[in-house]
């Protein structure tokens, strides 16, 4: 059988899977988004971002900021 849309799209983004290896369902892969989102919460992400230990961004491009409630009222 061939592999699914979503099989298709994790192998192409999965990170460190060998030349010619597939994603199954149920696989667990560590995929690299080509975009992290986050929203206007976003202080409360900060503590988490640093919790990780991450000290900057590797790309600076990456992230999306997307405002989703309505400040003006």
């Amino acid at each position: 059988m061939g592999l699914t849309l979503v099989e298709k799209i994790a192998a192409r983004h999965t990170d460190g899977l060998a030349p010619g290896a597939v994603v199954r369902a149920g696989d667990f892969v560590s995929i690299r988004p080509r975009h992290v989102m986050t929203h206007d919460n976003t202080g409360a992400v900060i503590p988490k971002f640093k919790q990780i230990g991450a000290t900057e961004i590797a790309d600076p491009a990456q992230p999306v900021f997307a405002i989703d409630h309505d400040i003006q009222n």
